[in-house]
């Protein structure tokens, strides 16, 4: 039996959540940490590709994305892209390791951007009509991840984030 951590206090099992990020250990601590805290259900995705295929074919389809912004085949902006021309309505949670300091792949579409890439992805998203709830900067902490879930279960418009 899982017992309740003290800093969680919402009920989390209304959430379908689909995590996409290409750091494979983060995916699994992730969806550990989702499971310990009773989330409905957690779908993976190692890539945008894979984030978009996992989406699309989804029922019930995810309530709240969490996606990386630099992944290879399909980065997170255009991935973010797909979804807001399916439609998507799910709250999306947007997360980094390269907020302040880009890649230095230049394959990547923000690599060369000067500025916070957080900040950038939320407005382009919301622009798109996406449900941007926040950004989070990586490291990932079990605390961070009660936050994201708490903003998962935000139901309406977009709203003001900054990064976390």
């Amino acid at each position: 039996m899982t017992m309740p951590d003290p800093h969680a206090t919402s009920d989390y099992s209304s959430l379908h959540i689909l995590l996409v990020d290409d750091d494979e250990f983060l995916l699994d601590l992730m969806k550990s940490t989702f499971q310990d805290l009773n989330v409905g259900s957690v779908q993976l995705a190692c890539n945008g590709i894979e984030g978009l295929k996992v989406y699309r074919n989804s029922i019930p389809k995810p309530n709240l994305i969490i996606c990386d912004l630099c992944m290879p085949q399909l980065g997170g902006m255009e991935l973010l892209s797909h979804l807001a021309l399916d439609g998507c309505q799910a709250n999306v949670l947007i997360i980094s390791g390269h907020n302040l300091v880009p890649p230095t792949n230049g394959n990547w579409n923000l690599a060369n951007y000067n500025g916070p890439v957080l900040n950038l992805a939320e407005k382009i998203a919301r622009i798109q009509g996406l449900k941007v709830r926040a950004s989070f900067e990586k490291p990932i902490s079990r605390n961070k991840i009660i936050d994201m879930l708490d903003l998962g279960l935000i139901k309406g418009g977009s709203g003001n984030s900054r990064p976390i």
